[in-house]
């Protein structure tokens, strides 16, 4: 994606320095020290354009991201380790390692709980939770490609799919990692086709119940519409 050729600072009244502090302003999470000055050296055209670029390494990130591997997992693999507790706990008593009584020792009955969860190599979905905001934390601190991390986040949150809806939440980090980072930087139409064919904004949308006018589904439901109408 090419950058403008001149961009038109001089203008508007700013010195080089100034029209630095100002892009670095508006397309980084924060100037970090000497950056203001490097990006006056280097040309103001040249820094976005390799920003536009995202090709910058970034060893330092990756090694700050190694702990977090939820980060790397499949779909496939994050649904089948990370698993709400009434699940689990559904699971847990179905095997026999603990059973329905509330009455027996919570202590005991915690333990055993977790005791389950280990052996079968299940997670908590808050700790892929944890994992995937303090990634974000992480990418805007230590990345080199900051318009790539700026433009990652405004069009996550522009196309969102929230954790607060509890069956997209083991869906989101891929929705960011495989559909929303790629396209960042690239074609709106590629974005928009993407997070609409992402299975975290189909759930997000409820996209499973939903029906055109011509199906089956919509025609029964119309015919029991009108029932209650005319009942009424």
């Amino acid at each position: 994606m090419p950058g403008p050729s001149v961009f038109p600072y001089a203008a508007a009244g700013l010195t080089r320095q100034q029209a630095a502090a100002h892009l670095v302003s508006r397309f980084t999470y924060g100037a970090t020290p000497g950056l203001v000055n490097q990006v006056a050296r280097m040309g103001l055209e040249e820094w976005f354009a390799l920003q536009l670029q995202a090709t910058l390494p970034d060893d330092t990130l990756q090694q700050r991201l190694i702990p977090y591997d939820a980060l790397s997992l499949s779909t496939e693999e994050v649904t089948r380790i990370f698993i709400k507790n009434g699940a689990l706990l559904r699971m847990a008593i179905k095997d026999g390692a603990v059973t329905a009584d509330s009455s027996q020792d919570k202590t005991e009955y915690r333990a055993a709980l977790q005791k389950y969860r280990q052996q079968n190599g299940f997670r908590s979905e808050q700790e892929l939770v944890r994992q995937f905001v303090n990634q974000k934390i992480l990418r805007a601190v230590y990345t080199q490609n900051q318009v790539q991390e700026v433009l990652t986040d405004f069009w996550f949150n522009h196309f969102n799919v929230s954790f607060t809806k509890g069956i997209c939440t083991r869906y989101i980090p891929a929705y960011e990692r495989d559909v929303i980072r790629p396209n960042a930087l690239g074609r709106f139409n590629d974005l928009l086709l993407a997070t609409a064919q992402s299975p975290a904004m189909l759930l997000y949308l409820d996209n499973a119940s939903s029906s055109g006018v011509n199906t089956e589904r919509a025609k029964r439901q119309s015919q029991k519409n009108e029932a209650t109408q005319r009942a009424q």
